[in-house]
């Protein structure tokens, strides 16, 4: 039986994260495609991002795992031994759980903590951290309920699907805790001119490569302008760009 095209399952992924609306969707999309990899428990948590409120914020903000080893995991606190959370906390390279005693010294408490998670039905488990330039922590946890289990071993791809996930989150969550009525989503056309005016372009210039007047794109910058609520074009730039509006 042949191997699936990862990369262009990948490329599906990503096309199907600008059309989710909604964090259910995004966490739906993303829990179905860790699925189809043979990871079928995930853990995504924001433990710090400054840019986002605090209400979004928090551990397993996506948590599949079993109801039992949530419950015993809150009622022994956890928390404070658990070994693959260290490891998010501390390192910025993905790692496998396999590893963490080689990673550390792991006490006998954390070595039985290992053991019960095995027993509770998480296998093979990958920590895919996060760390952003205002020192933001993320990370997403993935397991296999199953020991028997071949899961995906390319942890380059892992870590493309989980950058993606948190992107979309930070956008979504963006645009969900604007003040009411302070932005709009922009047209793909004003998109295009902000990704332009961002790479350095001039207003004849853009014109040209969308094939519209010079005037047409003023316009546009109007609309753009009123949107963001900014009074330049680097300030918005700079908004599109944090709110995961445009890339560069």
């Amino acid at each position: 039986m042949p191997e699936p095209d990862r990369r262009h399952s990948f490329e599906t992924f990503l096309d199907a994260t600008h059309h989710v609306k909604t964090i259910e969707q995004l966490f739906q999309l993303f829990v179905a495609e860790m699925a189809e990899f043979g990871y079928d428990r995930v853990n995504f948590s924001v433990t710090r991002d400054d840019d986002i409120p605090a209400r979004f914020r928090g551990f397993g903000l996506i948590n599949t795992y079993p109801e039992k080893w949530r419950t015993l995991y809150q009622s022994q606190n956890f928390a404070r031994i658990d070994p693959v959370l260290r490891a998010a906390s501390s390192i910025f390279s993905p790692f496998l759980w396999g590893d963490l005693g080689r990673m550390f010294d792991l006490t006998r408490e954390q070595v039985r903590f290992m053991r019960l998670a095995e027993e509770a039905g998480l296998h093979h488990g990958v920590g895919i951290p996060f760390r952003g330039p205002r020192m933001q922590i993320a990370g997403v946890a993935l397991a296999c309920s199953t020991p028997g289990t071949r899961p995906e071993k390319n942890i380059d791809l892992l870590v493309a699907y989980c950058g993606q996930l948190y992107k979309t989150y930070r956008k979504i969550v963006s645009l969900s805790s604007a003040p009411a009525g302070g932005m709009a989503v922009l047209s793909v056309r004003e998109c295009e001119i902000l990704v332009r005016i961002g790479n350095g372009r001039t207003d004849r210039q853009i014109a040209q490569a969308l094939s519209i007047s010079v005037e047409t794109v003023d316009s546009n910058l109007r609309r753009i302008f009123q949107k963001l609520e900014v009074p330049t074009r680097a300030a918005a730039v700079a908004k599109a760009l944090i709110l995961g509006l445009i890339e560069l």
